[in-house]
């Protein structure tokens, strides 16, 4: 699967820390994957050039998509923005940056009233059908 149109790309953002970084994406792999109907598979590295200090651990991120068959009362951004926060609630340090197409919002462990704002923006704007 990779991102596109009716997917989103979601991303822990651990502080520079990789192994804290892909720790921390397992676990929301996990959690996502328990939702009903939510496909979430490790997002493909881009190109990495030879001799660079980038790799796959500073690159990790996920790729999550609703099921053909997923039906749900609530679109499938306002449930996968549900499931983020509640995960990011568990520490308060946790940050998770989603993105789809053009637009990306950050989602904290404590977000304050102008941020709720902003990721209730987000799921409007990308809406319901992915």
């Amino acid at each position: 699967m990779a991102v596109g149109e009716r997917s989103y790309r979601i991303e822990v953002l651990a502080g520079g820390d990789p192994l804290r970084k892909e720790r921390m994406t397992r676990d929301l792999r996990d959690a996502l994957a328990e939702l009903e109907g939510v496909q979430v598979e490790f997002a493909k590295a881009d190109a990495i050039v030879p001799g660079s200090k980038s790799g796959a651990l500073n690159d990790l991120a996920l790729v999550v998509s609703s099921g053909a068959a997923a039906v749900m009362s609530r679109s499938f951004a306002e449930v996968l923005k549900t499931a983020i926060a509640e995960w990011c609630r568990k520490e308060r340090r946790r940050k998770v940056r989603i993105t789809r197409g053009d637009s990306e919002v950050e989602i904290t462990g404590k977000p304050d009233a102008r941020q709720e704002e902003i990721i209730r923006e987000f799921v409007q704007n990308t809406g319901g059908d992915a």
